[in-house]
């Protein structure tokens, strides 16, 4: 389990890390946060989905498992096998967070890192911090994570306005065991034709239409997901996700007290 911690002298003034050379800490997401940037990569590889958590906040993922906490687009070595890989998944082992109700700003957002990653420890190839500042390559990644987190935040704005539209309805999807996998909402197309025309001209303005629409068009990924989840479940080491999906050109645990 991911366990990420406030960037400071105090934890990782010791600590080292490694830039990984898998996607081994994506091995328990079969859902991937992505930004409305992304949907035209990922749109013909994967299914999207919009996926609600556990405090109703609803945002645009790609579907990368149909077992939950099992990613089927890995495999045996852990490398990742279609031709486009989430951003959310290549700032591995750093995030930024928002810090929890009664500490920080409403909007401050704190640079943490996973400290149950394999790639985070005593040995390591990179340094966290160079006195009390972080490293050059620490800061290039926070930088990066800042330009991420705003299209986070407007394609979470997007998801918003398709749910005060009431055009997502639940998506009833099980595994090959026939288990739930709980908490995925889709575009309903029916409820979309009945908007508005200032609806409609609001979703347009805001971006979530065109999301919508690809998530829609996304959804003819499912069987060849389904059929890897169905075939290699047990052991996908010598899965050739190519041939499955056509070729492609290669273009929490939050601590804050320790």
């Amino acid at each position: 389990m991911s366990r990420y911690i406030p960037l400071s002298t105090e934890r990782f003034g010791d600590k080292r890390w490694t830039r990984f050379t898998d996607y081994r800490h994506a091995q328990p997401l079969h859902l991937v946060p992505i930004m409305a940037p992304e949907v035209s990569r990922l749109a013909g590889q994967l299914p999207l989905v919009f996926a609600r958590d556990g405090q109703g906040k609803v945002s645009l993922c790609a579907l990368t498992g149909l077992t939950e906490h099992k990613n089927h687009c890995l495999n045996g070595n852990h490398r990742w096998q279609l031709s486009y890989v989430p951003a959310f998944l290549r700032t591995h082992p750093f995030r930024l967070m928002a810090p929890p109700k009664g500490k920080g700003e409403p909007n401050q957002r704190v640079l943490c890192v996973d400290v149950e990653s394999p790639w985070v420890g005593e040995q390591g190839e990179e340094a966290f911090l160079e006195g009390d500042q972080p490293t050059a390559l620490v800061q290039e990644t926070l930088q990066a994570l800042g330009k991420q987190a705003k299209h986070f935040a407007l394609t979470e704005r997007a998801c918003q306005v398709l749910m005060e539209a009431e055009v997502l309805t639940q998506w009833p999807l099980t595994d090959h065991k026939g288990q739930p996998i709980n908490g995925l909402l889709r575009l309903d197309e029916g409820k979309l034709a009945k908007v508005t025309p200032e609806t409609l001209a609001k979703l347009h303005k805001s971006g979530a239409l065109a999301m919508a629409y690809a998530q829609a068009i996304s959804t003819h990924q499912l069987a060849a997901l389904k059929h890897l989840a169905e075939t290699f479940d047990a052991d996908y080491r010598h899965v050739d996700l190519d041939s499955v999906f056509g070729d492609g050109d290669d273009d929490l645990l939050f601590d804050f007290d320790n």
